[in-house]
């Protein structure tokens, strides 16, 4: 389930995964529609960061993928980003979608930060906060 008690315990998960890592990230968790729901910027960070957990993380929510499989679609399909209509999109690897049991996806969260191609990693840190 998602809400704003649970998207807080994951940014708190992430942000002290990306700390222990020696990373400062930008963390956006949104929900199905990819709305805002929580969000959380490490001190140093810089400020396209935020924008790009927040367009990371809503992309995976509305796509009900990760950020790097929507990717390998465009790459795969020779396509343009501009193709899909939706100027939020990124296809950027650090957004990863919160997947229920049944498998529909409940929301996302997005990771930016000069983390040498982890985000996507770092992101899933905070999953743990939504499975219980």
């Amino acid at each position: 389930m998602l809400n704003v008690a649970r998207a807080q315990d994951a940014l708190q998960k992430i942000a002290a995964a990306s700390a222990a890592a020696g990373y400062v990230v930008a963390i956006a968790i949104v929900d199905d529609r990819g709305d805002l729901v929580a969000a959380h910027r490490m001190d140093g960070c810089r400020p396209r960061w935020m924008r790009a957990s927040l367009r990371k993380a809503y992309t995976a929510a509305v796509m009900d993928r990760t950020t790097e499989s929507f990717h390998d679609e465009i790459v795969r399909r020779n396509l343009q980003i501009a193709y899909y209509g939706d100027p939020m999109f990124c296809a950027l690897p650090g957004g990863i979608p919160i997947l229920h049991p049944d498998g529909t996806t409940h929301g996302a969260i997005g990771v930016t930060g000069p983390t040498q191609g982890r985000d996507a990693e770092l992101a899933a840190a905070g999953l743990a906060s939504f499975t219980s």
